[in-house]
């Protein structure tokens, strides 16, 4: 695809979660970014950088415990404003894995880079068909598979933790709840992987004449109760679905 007929992209400053950065990184930070489509090598140096941030981090006791949780991190931080943009406008920017760098953070991702802030011509492709081929066939689902050969982690689990980050994109957003409730459905009834019956995007009211939300409960388990923080994740599908939503609900 020739650049010069890729329309470019402005990522838009919507909040922490979709920051993205244009450009190599600076020759100071060069040791600190990983490409992208390195990480689908599960023997390769780059998903071990990735894995042993995460474990430092969360402080969880298994190679696979620290794969689910990294799956949902990755998803919900790295291709989010991808998923946020598509969502909004119906347009699919660049992040393909060969266009990402990433940079590990403590616990979690630090920074996402593109090396090209452009969006994808779309050629007569449907708008959600190009997320999907882009940022899940080529992106995410081959990082969960390199994680379930390079740890054993389950594959339905690694899935969980793709479809928690992606509706995380969108439910983080904190409005336009019914376009992004609609959308959130176009987007999972026809992705690969089976997302769809991985976990629902749920409407809630923090009080009954607050603001309504969207928040995920998961049918799969992240593991991350097996973490130094020994805790369940917000989300945990250890826990009833009515208990989850009245923890939601429940006024801070």
């Amino acid at each position: 695809m020739s650049g010069k007929t890729s329309p470019v992209w402005t990522p838009l400053p919507h909040g922490p979660r979709w920051q993205v950065t244009e450009g190599e990184p600076p020759a100071s930070e060069a040791g600190l970014w990983l490409a992208a489509d390195r990480l689908a090598d599960p023997a390769g140096v780059e998903l071990s950088s990735l894995l042993e941030s995460e474990r430092t981090g969360s402080g969880h006791r298994t190679g696979h415990a620290t794969a689910l949780t990294l799956m949902a991190v990755y998803a919900g931080w790295v291709t989010a404003a991808a998923v946020l943009h598509w969502a909004l406008y119906d347009e699919v920017p660049d992040m393909r894995s060969g266009n990402v760098l990433v940079r590990p953070a403590t616990h979690g991702i630090g920074g996402v880079r593109v090396r090209r802030a452009r969006l994808l011509p779309r050629a007569g492709e449907d708008a959600v068909r190009l997320l999907h081929r882009t940022v899940l066939d080529g992106h995410l689902l081959p990082i969960a598979d390199a994680l379930h050969r390079r740890t054993r982690a389950g594959a339905r689990q690694l899935s969980g933790g793709i479809a928690h980050g992606c509706a995380t994109a969108l439910c983080a957003y904190g409005t336009q709840v019914d376009l992004l409730a609609a959308r959130w459905r176009h987007f999972v009834d026809t992705a690969p992987g089976g997302l769809e019956t991985l976990g629902e995007v749920v409407r809630i009211r923090r009080v009954p004449d607050g603001p309504e939300r969207l928040v995920y409960l998961r049918n799969t388990c992240c593991l991350y109760y097996t973490s130094a923080e020994a805790v369940r994740c917000a989300s945990c599908c250890l826990t009833s679905r009515e208990e989850r939503l009245r923890a939601y609900t429940r006024p801070k």
